[in-house]
């Protein structure tokens, strides 16, 4: 607690509980890389390195997006992070700074924001900045009083440009019970005007500069005789302006409406709505915004809702209405991190988006596991990603009959699915029924054994697999099996499973050319011989990740990183990165 002549009390507190996280890289029930690490005061903070007593999200850089076989949507000028984490504190309190400790390639924090825990969010910063720094800091941006009561924060990493896992050790609030006196306030506004002025560099412009005139010179425009300058962008035909307007993103969509009633009018056709991505706009999205897309929604065949409708902002019986007016058309629906999915939310997409060929699920850990009898009745379903919740084993293999095109099957951090025995009861389902399936993904969801690493060996059309932390059978050379079989492979995450050896490095060398993505971390039975003949072989391979692989040196990373320089290497031993 600080004093300050202006007699106002600055309180500091630590997160006292997580309330929400999108993902984490250490398992449910574990201690190791879990948001859970971020209560209370840093416990490593300064060191800087690899730390499992740290909260340490489940990806990092471009690998992931640039690995999945999906569609892409159109993409959003606002964009969010990777990832995002709420923390609470025990007492609300005017937000003056924010203090996140960062352990490991700090500089991945975006935005942080302030929560009155009802669905209502105040932007407290945003960092512009995109870098990752090999050092430990404390991300502090410039202190400013923000008038709104909080014990609520949510913090969002963007790890797409980080070359490995950011993490983090703790958050630090600090902020006033009682909000400043208003000539305070006003001069702690001006304060952050100033800094955004010089930010973006508005404080060079040279002399004379006219703004208004620069802006006209890059518009249609014909000087009359008059010296009148006329814009004929709305004499176009309204066919080409609709051509135009759908390379807007929804916020330019939105502002352009404005500008007139022509505008207005076809700004509202429904061709324009037949993507549209509200992820980047969860802050604001509520009951009125479904009601305004319902009106332009005849057409609607992409939907991302991913992080919207936390703490009430709007309902289970609101989506439901929405989904069963407008989700006739729907072919892709993505509900990351949804709290307000409940069995009732389900039945409804069940029956009322008949062609619905992807849903996304990911992180949906409230939603009980009785909801997902629903999924059976989606009969058009090609990729389900069900990351992180609380999916049964029967009500899976059950769902999975009913869909006849499925090829992309994503089941990471399932806990309910780690029982001994279900993933081999996948595989065996799979191999019989889906063998023409395309990526899998099993990511700390279980074990492996040598029946279940068998079928696995049969899905010869994978091009993604991700069987990192899944305990794996000590013998039976299923992976160079599995690159003998399986030789369209992409992407192969084999992170800890502990019984890689050099010559299934040189399987996945020969029988695999097209490999773009191997992760080995942690299998301590590879030598730098495996490693060179991938990299010499798997000439489209852009990352390779060796970390923890005790028998990989420092030179031969150096070596590897100079013979191939279009390859991202990672080694991590000892909490140190060369």
């Amino acid at each position: 607690m600080l004093d300050n002549q202006q007699g106002l009390v600055f309180i500091d507190q630590y997160a006292s509980r997580v309330t929400c996280y999108s993902s984490q890289y250490g398992h449910a029930n574990g201690v190791s890389y879990t948001a859970n690490n971020l209560v209370g005061p840093p416990s490593r903070f300064p060191a800087y390195g690899d730390f499992p007593e740290t909260y340490v999200p489940r990806t990092y850089g471009p690998w992931w997006k640039e690995s999945s076989i999906i569609f892409k949507g159109k993409n959003e000028v606002d964009q969010t992070g990777e990832d995002f984490i709420d923390v609470q504190f025990k007492k609300p309190v005017y937000p003056y700074c924010v203090n996140v400790y960062e352990t490991y390639n700090s500089g991945c924090v975006r935005r942080l924001w302030a929560g009155d825990g009802q669905g209502n969010w105040k932007l407290f910063h945003e960092n512009s900045v995109k870098q990752s720094l090999k050092q430990s800091q404390i991300f502090s941006p410039e202190p400013h009083h923000l008038q709104f009561l909080t014990s609520l924060i949510r913090i969002e990493i963007d790890s797409s440009f980080a070359d490995y896992y950011p993490e983090v050790d703790a958050i630090l609030l600090v902020g006033t019970e009682t909000y400043p006196a208003p000539e305070e306030s006003l001069k702690l506004s001006v304060l952050g005007l100033y800094a955004k002025v010089v930010g973006l560099g508005l404080h060079r412009l040279v002399p004379g500069f006219n703004t208004l005139e620069s802006i006209q010179r890059l518009c249609f425009t014909d000087k009359l005789s008059q010296g009148v300058s006329v814009c004929h962008l709305s004499k176009l035909p309204e066919e080409i302006l609709r051509v135009i307007l759908a390379l807007l993103d929804l916020r330019s969509l939105c502002s352009l409406a404005c500008a007139s009633s022509l505008f207005n009018k076809i700004c509202k056709d429904s061709v324009l709505f037949t993507a549209v991505n509200l992820k980047p706009y969860w802050y604001c999205v509520n009951l009125p915004t479904l009601k305004w897309l319902g009106a332009r929604s005849q057409c609607l065949q992409y939907l991302d809702l991913s992080w919207c409708g936390s703490y009430g902002k709007f309902s289970s019986s609101d989506f439901s209405w929405f989904i069963k007016q407008h989700g006739k058309r729907l072919r892709i629906l993505r509900l990351e991190n949804c709290s307000f999915l409940n069995n009732e939310a389900l039945y409804s997409i069940s029956t009322s988006c008949p062609y619905l060929q992807e849903l996304n699920l990911r992180g949906c850990r409230d939603l009980e596991s009785t909801a997902f009898w629903h999924l059976g009745k989606l009969h058009m379903m090609e990729r389900l990603i069900l990351d992180s919740t609380q999916i049964e084993l029967p009500t899976l293999l059950v769902s999975l009959q009913s869909m006849a095109s499925l090829s992309h099957l994503s089941l990471g951090g399932c806990q309910n699915l780690s029982l001994l025995g279900s993933l081999d009861e996948i595989s065996r389902w799979l191999n019989r029924h889906r063998p023409g399936i395309v990526s899998l993904d099993f990511w700390r969801s279980g074990h492996l054994s040598n029946h279940g690493m068998e079928a696995l060996v049969g899905l010869e059309r994978l091009r993604e697999l991700d069987i990192g932390w899944c305990g794996l059978p000590p013998n039976g050379n299923w992976i160079s099996q599995l690159a003998s079989r399986c030789r369209s492979l992409e992407k192969l995450f084999l992170t800890a499973a502990r019984v890689v050896k050099d010559a299934d490095l040189i399987a996945i060398a020969q029988y695999c050319p097209n490999l773009k993505q191997l992760d080995v971390l942690g299998n301590s039975y590879i030598t730098s011989e495996g490693c060179s003949r991938v990299l010499d072989k798997c000439r489209k391979l852009r990352l390779l990740d060796v970390s923890y692989c005790c028998q990989i040196e420092a030179v031969h990373v150096a070596n590897w990183r100079r013979i191939h320089p279009y390859v991202s290497i990672k080694r991590i031993f000892v909490s140190e990165e060369d």
